[in-house]
């Protein structure tokens, strides 16, 4: 650790400048805070969610960690809707190293007979990442503004939101996007430089692309950022060097999905034409009814709001300013403010909170780009600029304050979730018929879905491992409204499956979907609901909640 920071104040504080090693030093190690709180909250966060098999975990986190065991196998990844590649590569990656010396077939036996704790190194491999980029992020708003405060301000993007915290716990493409968007902040930082732009162009511009590749490859909601480089690199050459470098960046990291690229596209022009969730309702793009709500719901947030109406402002009053104004902070700004509003459009579209965590992260972007222009503005003289270089500082003590109860707050509703989901043991039902609807707290139903979402490469392996008393609910494939019953050989058929247990618990947290399932295919049988929650329906046939047999299986027979 300690060559670690010699190097580092070699390069950002070399003899002779203003800044001493040991005020170098001391700076590094103060750089370290926020990615240690990063990685402890991420760590704390994981253990309070529980397994991946929660009902709550369930998607898409099986999915990835089967698809990771396809690409392990050089098979073309099922599920491309993210696309989230780099997410199953990297979990392959993960899986190899844990089994470095045995064949593919064996890792995918280990991984089956133990996923979750698979998962979790795969998980905590994504932690340390996100951890160290956050540490070199700072470095370099240091190295360039060579203020301490701009740089915390950079590190606490992840901090802006709970929702960025609580997603970056999944296995999923939400915590490579923390990656990809510090990563973008670095470059952008970089370009802030006098002249650096105008030294290497070519090499920003191929700098950005590979950024955008990557986060475009690990999910498409990053795609809107692309506007915060045109900004920064202005001439028209650069810009397509930049966009064919995204191109082939993001033809790389996708590359073992090759074979489902028109899958992808497929359901990429779904989700624009369809004007609901998921690429559903009417093909009118956006349902108009709806999406001026939305526009103001995503900016309901106040510290996400109120900083894009304070860089807009500072924008227009840069603006009358003129030439007098830094230049490249200026630009970038103005391509942040673009690209939050970019996406705030898009997401308005099918609304959901943690499609917007690139944008809020941009948020801490933002404020350190204020800084450095707000007092160059000239308005009122020596006093409003000491008063706003103590907003930096205030608004980091916000932050920290707001996030230390958003954490507690996530926590405490993991803990609730997972203790919650406890509750009914499916261990108490061995001798019934176990029958999962989506999403449901079982291990069974979280290898069902992953399987199903990855075209089915493991039926079975996971035949041969899990239960032969359980069962699911295909909701996603069936031609059937409420559902199609199935086991991993196939379709079945509801009164065969009851009549075959002294008992059944059908199990989902799909609120009225295992009714419906029920009177649509046994509309005789009869069950008991007493042993649902808060958080899933859970009905009974001939047996009680601690499993006891109660004589009657439900199906109806005298």
């Amino acid at each position: 650790m300690t060559s670690v920071f010699m190097i580092f104040s070699n390069l950002f504080f070399p003899p002779g400048s203003s800044h001493s090693r040991s005020h170098g030093g001391k700076s590094l190690a103060t750089l370290l805070v926020i990615p240690t709180c990063f990685l402890g909250a991420v760590l704390i966060l994981r253990d309070s969610a529980g397994p991946f098999w929660m009902w709550y975990n369930i998607d898409p986190d099986y999915a990835y960690l089967i698809n990771a065991l396809k690409i392990l196998n050089l098979t073309t990844p099922g599920h491309v809707d993210h696309p989230g590649t780099p997410v199953q590569w990297l979990g392959a990656l993960v899986l190899k190293a844990t089994h470095p010396t045995v064949s593919d077939t064996h890792i995918v036996d280990a991984v089956l007979a133990d996923p979750v704790t698979h998962m979790h190194r795969i998980s905590l491999v994504m932690a340390w990442l996100n951890a160290g980029i956050l540490f070199a992020a700072g470095v370099v708003g240091y190295a360039v503004f060579r203020d301490i405060l701009p740089a915390l301000m950079v590190q606490a993007a992840p901090f802006i939101s709970s929702q960025i915290l609580r997603h970056a716990v999944a296995l999923k493409p939400e915590p490579l996007l923390v990656f990809a968007v510090m990563a973008l902040v670095m470059v952008t930082l970089l370009a802030l430089r006098p002249g650096a732009v105008e030294a290497n162009r070519r090499g920003f511009a191929v700098a950005f692309g590979v950024v955008l590749g990557f986060g475009i490859s690990c999910k498409i909601t990053f795609a809107p950022l692309f506007l915060l480089p045109l900004f920064l690199l202005s001439q028209r050459r650069a810009i397509l060097i930049f966009a064919a470098a995204g191109l082939v960046a993001f033809l790389l990291f996708t590359l073992p999905a090759l074979g489902a690229y028109e899958q992808f596209t497929d359901w990429i022009v779904r989700l624009f034409l369809g004007s609901q969730h998921h690429g559903g309702g009417a093909a009118t793009v956006i349902d108009l009814g709806n999406y001026p709500r939305n526009i103001y719901r995503l900016f309901t947030r106040p510290l996400f709001s109120i900083t894009f109406i304070l860089a807009v402002l500072t924008l227009f009053a840069a603006r009358r300013r003129g030439a007098d104004m830094p230049g490249p902070e200026r630009q970038a700004l103005k391509g942040v403010v673009l690209a939050q509003m970019a996406m705030v459009l898009m997401v308005a579209k099918q609304l959901s909170a943690h499609y917007m965590i690139p944008a809020y992260m941009l948020t801490a972007l933002s404020g350190p780009l204020m800084y450095r222009i707000i007092p160059a503005l000239g308005l009122g003289g020596d006093a409003l600029r000491r008063r706003f270089a103590r907003t930096l500082p205030a608004l980091l003590v916000a932050i920290a304050v707001a996030q230390a109860f958003g954490v507690a707050r996530v926590d405490r509703q993991f803990r609730e979730m997972r203790e919650t989901a406890f509750i009914v043991d499916n261990d108490h039902f061995s001798a019934c018929a176990r029958i999962y609807g989506y999403s449901a707290s079982s291990l069974s139903f979280a290898f069902y879905n992953g399987n199903l979402q990855s075209r089915f490469p493991y039926s079975e392996q996971l035949k041969e491992l899990r239960p032969e008393n359980d069962f699911w609910l295909n909701i996603f494939t069936s031609d059937k409204p409420s559902g199609e019953l199935r086991d991993w050989s196939g379709a079945r058929r509801l009164p065969e499956v009851l009549s075959g247990y002294p008992c059944a618990m059908l199990r989902g947290s799909r609120r009225g979907a295992l009714a419906a399932f029920l009177a649509a295919e046994a509309p005789e049988a009869v069950y008991d609901t007493s042993c649902s929650t808060r958080q899933e329906d859970v009905f009974t046939m001939g047996v009680d909640c601690r499993g006891r047999l109660t004589g009657d299986n439900g199906d109806g027979a005298p």
